[in-house]
């Protein structure tokens, strides 16, 4: 018999936050968030959540982070290249939970 993996063992949602720093100016932040813990996340960046507090929260970890509006694109393009997809699924509405459950489910995942 066998079992499927835990999907915060194995995945993590990549996405993009964006923010106000408390003294001065915009943020951006590429996270990596654990699947049993998106939606959560969703809910609390809703509500004027500190980034700050995203890895004692345990959503995650951070990936990279810097002042301004956007990141570079540089930066988009390395992380797309570091986690293995393409720059527009970084920016998709597509259900991620789904495309990891999905991942998961067939064989040699």
């Amino acid at each position: 018999m066998t079992t499927s993996p835990n999907q915060d063992d194995v995945a993590r949602v990549i996405t993009l936050v964006r923010g106000m720093m408390e003294k001065s100016g915009f943020y951006w932040c590429y996270v990596a968030v654990k699947p049993s813990r998106y939606e959560a996340f969703k809910q609390a960046t809703a509500n004027k959540y500190n980034i700050q507090n995203f890895t004692k929260d345990e959503y995650g970890e951070v990936i990279v982070s810097g002042e301004g509006r956007n990141p570079p694109d540089a930066v988009t393009n390395k992380v797309a290249e570091m986690f293995g997809v393409a720059v527009s699924s970084l920016f998709s509405d597509e259900n991620p939970l789904g495309t990891i459950t999905q991942k998961l489910s067939q064989p040699n995942a």
